[in-house]
């Protein structure tokens, strides 16, 4: 059977196939989330979620959990990530940010 990679913009779709803007999401922190610091010049998004999620399509996460950031070339050496965790809890989370913005 063929792996369905996960899909984030799914719960935005609309029948017609055009997808709603999305909000701005923050992941809440837990007291199960990891932390990595950041190395300027090797660390990357892609990366940290390879390594703790075993999927680099899910670094969009880890950009959710450390708000302060835009994107990946913000962050200065030496940052601590927050890496949320385990993966299905944030996904829980994220899914529940989009319903309830939908429906609002």
């Amino acid at each position: 059977m063929a792996r369905r990679d996960y899909d984030r913009y799914e719960i935005m779709k609309n029948s017609d196939g055009t997808i709603n803007m999305l909000p701005f999401v923050t992941i809440s922190e837990s007291t199960s989330d990891l932390n990595e610091v950041w190395v300027l010049g090797r660390s990357r998004l892609d990366k940290l979620a390879l390594k703790y999620y075993t999927n680099p399509f899910y670094d969009f996460f880890i950009l959710y959990a450390n708000p302060q950031y835009i994107d990946q070339f913000e962050i200065p050496d030496g940052a601590l990530i927050r890496i949320p965790f385990p993966i299905d809890r944030v996904k829980l989370e994220y899914e529940s940010i989009l319903r309830k913005y939908k429906e609002s």
